[in-house]
């Protein structure tokens, strides 16, 4: 009866944290085709406007529809895009330099007011190359995990350890941020992954050799023998 116990617990676990590993996968993938789709429409957008741009009149083919689009999801992907999307900005022919200079929202608004410069959409495609490339090397590691089931047993692990945070957040005692600084914090990790490895050993020891001889072999080293 223990020993189907002790089974029965590790294969929650592992589903557990299978059913985490392939989410955090597949937000990714997400990430990535969201990225992928909002860059191909701002290039074709672009493309589109300086195709027969006037430079005197300042003033190009301007696309309505695909700018609704692109203005409409800016915000979804500036928060992806988090550093990324941010640099020191010094505009042409000037000597400001604008600090923390929110990259694809600044630069949309351009093409409509005729402001808008080669660096502007260069600096748009830039910031969006290097966070997909970011993506597609991260997605690596989660594809990766998908394979590795000590990966799902540490991650199951470390969400069932986490219900008590879970529960202080869903009072109100914690905010969600402290819950998520917590969960990603370096020590809450180490520690819940030796748990987990300590966890998952004594369960194989026990299913292995029985509970009555792992219980006599703890009591011997604890000195209750």
């Amino acid at each position: 009866m223990i020993t189907a116990i002790i089974i029965s617990g590790i294969l929650v676990i592992f589903i557990i944290g299978f059913v985490q590993v392939y989410n955090r996968h597949n937000r990714f993938v997400k990430k990535i085709d969201f990225a992928g789709e909002y860059r191909n429409k701002f290039v074709e957008f672009a493309n589109k406007y300086f195709k027969n741009y006037d430079r005197w009149s300042r003033s190009g083919n301007f696309d309505g529809e695909q700018y609704v689009w692109l203005t409409m999801n800016v915000s979804r992907i500036q928060n992806y895009l988090g550093t990324f999307g941010i640099m020191d900005y010094i505009a042409p022919f000037q000597t400001y330099k604008v600090s923390n200079y929110q990259i694809v929202i600044n630069t949309l608004p351009k093409f409509r007011d005729g402001s808008i410069q080669d660096f502007d959409v260069t600096s748009v495609d830039d910031c969006m190359l290097r966070y997909i490339g970011h993506l597609e090397e991260y997605q690596k590691d989660t594809q990766r995990n998908l394979r590795n089931p000590i990966i799902w047993f540490r991650e199951g692990f470390r969400e069932i350890l986490s219900i008590p945070i879970f529960i202080l957040s869903w009072f109100g005692i914690i905010s969600n941020r402290t819950l998520n600084s917590i969960k990603d914090s370096l020590i809450y990790k180490v520690i819940s992954g030796l748990i987990a490895l300590v966890t998952l050993v004594s369960g194989i020891v026990t299913i292995i050799v029985g509970y009555e001889q792992t219980l006599k072999f703890i009591n011997k080293i604890v000195g209750n023998e």
